[in-house]
């Protein structure tokens, strides 16, 4: 599967939603981490090596740069609201889905080679310059 090159984040939900008040700056820090994290591992939304071998914690940290207690703290308190799970396949983001909808919806676009009126000559034939197409 292609890595993403972004996510999205919605702004009101991320400048006035309980992320806001449910996590510490730099916990809001590791959050958004996470999720920049789970957009470029190969199971979307989840942050894993593969789909049976999660990372480990100490590795996070180390990828994140961030101290391992900040991110157990993080990891802690998502999973307690309800935005994080972890299993043995790895930490999940819930709801990715939702937050990454319109990366999904416009995933069967992105990579298909557009083909101009240059590349198809039947494209001009109905046209008013049909006339003058050469095959």
């Amino acid at each position: 599967m292609a890595r993403r090159s972004w996510i999205k984040l919605w702004i009101n939900e991320s400048l006035k939603g309980s992320i806001r008040f449910d996590l510490t700056p730099a916990e809001r820090g590791v959050w958004y981490d996470l999720l920049l994290f789970a957009g470029d591992c190969r199971e979307p939304g989840i942050i894993s090596a593969n789909s049976n071998t999660p990372y480990p914690h100490e590795y996070i940290a180390n990828t994140l740069n961030i101290p391992l207690e900040l991110l157990e703290s993080t990891i802690k308190k998502c999973m307690e609201t309800r935005r994080l799970e972890e299993n043995s396949a790895g930490i999940h983001i819930v709801n990715w889905a939702s937050y990454q909808s319109e990366y999904e919806r416009q995933k069967p676009y992105r990579g298909e080679k557009k083909q101009g009126p240059a590349d198809d000559p039947d494209k001009y034939i109905k046209g008013k310059y049909g006339h003058v197409v050469r095959r």
